[in-house]
């Protein structure tokens, strides 16, 4: 008698990345082969990337909805949260959210209730330390720029822990939400020889990259949360 065919778990994966190679995704993937579990024979992904654009979310979510996925992967807070409003059904793991508790996104980490669950990255936790790793290779620090999408709260977060830290290491934080490339423009030109700058995890609209750039072009030393940048 023929054995029924194994079911293969569709697992999908909401990223804000420029392509589907994700390090959260890939090191989700490697996960898995670790554990005996085989893209194509026992699982198959599909990945949603939307090439740093957070308003990209739901109409990516929703896809993933429609096309049927048991579990949805998300890579940050915003990602989460466009999953938590397209379905209280399928499960959500998030990776790479700062404080998930104080982000609503689950009552608490031990018990997180209904069906999100994930790892906190501690972002938020850790941005005071950052300032203080700044200040540490730069003794002269006097100024230090906080640039982030305004529509992403885990930076939101992050910059206000960092401003309370500021104000015990007596430098001045500049935060600078922006919007759209040309107010990260602006806000970069802004920037002067002798400032630092703090980058945002969430990688929307390229704001981490063109803050390397900006540090390599104009000699402005900066803290990242990620090695990936």
């Amino acid at each position: 008698m023929a054995q029924p065919a194994k079911r293969l778990y569709r697992i999908g994966a909401l990223t804000p990345a420029w392509a589907p190679n994700h390090p959260a995704v890939e090191g989700l993937k490697d996960g898995f082969k670790q554990l005996g579990i085989q893209e194509g024979q026992d699982v198959t992904f599909d990945i949603r990337f939307t090439a740093g654009k957070i308003e990209a979310f739901p109409g990516a979510t929703a896809a993933l909805v429609n096309a049927g996925v048991d579990l949805i992967f998300t890579t940050n807070e915003a990602a989460t949260r466009a999953a938590m409003a397209a379905t209280r059904k399928i499960p959500i793991v998030f990776t790479g959210v700062g404080d998930p508790v104080a982000a609503g996104l689950v009552a608490e980490l031990a018990h997180p209730g209904g069906n999100v669950t994930g790892v906190s990255g501690l972002f938020t936790e850790l941005a005071p330390k950052r300032l203080e790793v700044l200040r540490a290779v730069v003794p002269t620090l006097q100024r230090v720029w906080a640039i982030y999408h305004a529509e992403d709260p885990q930076s939101l977060a992050a910059t206000r822990k960092a401003e309370e830290a500021a104000r015990r290491l007596k430098l001045e934080l500049v935060a600078r939400p922006v919007r759209t490339p040309e107010e990260l423009a602006r806000s970069l030109k802004t920037v002067r020889r002798g400032d630092g700058l703090i980058a945002p995890d969430v990688a929307a609209m390229d704001i981490p990259d063109q803050i390397l750039q900006k540090s390599l072009s104009a000699r402005i030393p900066v803290v990242f949360g990620t090695a990936f940048w």
